[in-house]
């Protein structure tokens, strides 16, 4: 009983998405910042990226949890022109999934997850009380409030800017408008859902206090467990 029942576990193993056809090749350096477009017919194109980029893209983690590796993960620019099998799923998920595959076909890609302790960001809602409004539908009057974003793409967005992960605290959901005007440490104007004229020079505030001012928002810095994917071993893409 127990063989036929692992015999039937296996049977109805999903197989590991795949691309049908498949290009990697080393990208020009130089060229106009990376890219990546999903095309009808599931066609992919990815270019000036490396392939830290595409790892913590594929596995949807901030870059900071992506640890490990050798030096020209971060240095090696690459371009990949990629199709699905015909009929099959185009979705995003779908295609994050067979970069995944890609990369342990032609890289040799093998990672493992792990759990440490490691410097995060608290997001709370400030004792000033939140200074944010829920977006719940169409809005005539909606210009100057900023974009809309699902909350959990703003925290993410938040993250990312901050260069580290954010433990969310606040039991915020649905989508808001989002108007966050700072300076950053090099002096430069940044926002978030904002036009920024960069002619103009901004004397702005530090994004922890603007987060808090403008948003009703507060950042503590601390230490939690977060997920990591540590990359054990990887080679360069065989060729095509």
């Amino acid at each position: 009983m127990f063989a036929a029942s692992l015999f039937l576990a296996c049977l109805s193993a999903a197989p590991a998405p795949r691309f049908e056809v498949a290009s990697i090749h080393l990208d020009d350096p130089n060229s106009r910042g990376a890219g990546m477009k999903f095309a009808p017919g599931g066609m992919l194109s990815i270019s000036g990226m490396t392939i830290r980029n595409l790892i913590w893209l594929a596995w949807h983690l901030p870059p900071e949890r992506v640890t490990g590796g050798p030096k020209w993960l971060d240095s090696d620019y690459y371009a990949i022109q990629a199709k699905s099998p015909m009929g099959s799923s185009s979705s995003m998920d779908e295609q994050y999934l067979r970069i995944q595959t890609l990369l342990a076909d032609r890289l040799q890609l093998k990672v493992h997850r792990e759990t440490k302790d490691a410097p995060v960001y608290f997001l709370t809602v400030a004792k000033s009380g939140l200074k944010m409004e829920e977006a719940k539908g169409p809005d005539p009057d909606a210009t100057g409030k900023g974009t809309i974003l699902p909350w959990n793409l703003f925290v993410t967005d938040l993250s990312r800017r901050l260069g580290r992960t954010m433990v969310d605290k606040t039991g915020l959901k649905g989508a808001w408008y989002v108007k966050l005007l700072y300076s950053t440490d090099d002096g430069q104007a940044a926002g978030m859902g904002v036009q920024i004229d960069r002619t103009q020079p901004l004397s702005g505030p530090s994004i922890f206090t603007a987060v808090q001012e403008q948003l009703g928002l507060k950042l503590d810095s601390g230490k939690a467990p977060v997920d990591q994917l540590v990359i054990d071993s990887v080679a360069r893409p065989s060729p095509n």
